[in-house]
């Protein structure tokens, strides 16, 4: 009896990883689709795993099978949301700002000064190295709205002028 119990656990521990390797394996095979066809066929593969599942694993009534289901299901909709939820944030925390040095004096321009650049250090680090800088959402949104008060994201500091861009993944 005991022998059977444990058994049947690690089978739903296999399904459990059946569940995790199905998010695998449906990333890799449907790389380039885009929503709703993906998630489709992403439930596409997990059953076809599920059902390769259940028949290796031998078993055939129906309260395992619906165990094992949901077991695998669980799984794989955990493991979608975790990475759902760290790609959202990983896009939250993903922006840049760019100051490109321009070779001409643009048409509309604002001054800002050195001092003014010590309150925007992302934005006076990538004026000074002219490569996008990683600034995080609170710096990134106050310099957005710093140059929108200003009036111009053409800015020129000292002698040159900057056109200043804001990027997001």
């Amino acid at each position: 009896m005991m022998d059977s119990l444990t058994s049947i656990q690690k089978k739903y521990i296999i399904f459990f990883c059946l569940g995790i390797f199905a998010f695998y394996l449906s990333g890799y095979v449907l790389r380039g689709f885009h929503p709703p066809q993906n998630i489709y066929l992403m439930l596409l593969i997990f059953l076809i795993l599920f059902g390769i599942g259940v028949v290796a694993s031998r078993e055939i009534s129906s309260v395992f099978v619906v165990n094992a289901f949901v077991i695998s299901f669980v799984a794989l909709l955990l493991i979608s949301a975790g990475f759902f939820a760290w790609s959202a944030h990983s896009h939250m925390y993903s922006k840049t700002i760019d100051a490109e040095l321009l070779d001409y004096t643009p048409e509309d321009f604002v001054v800002v000064t050195e001092e003014e650049l010590k309150e925007y250090p992302a934005l006076k680090e990538t004026i000074e190295t002219q490569s996008y800088v990683k600034a995080s959402p609170g710096e990134w949104e106050r310099t957005i709205e710093f140059l929108e008060e200003k009036g111009s994201c053409d800015i020129k500091v000292e002698d040159e002028y900057y056109g200043v861009s804001f990027a997001t993944a």
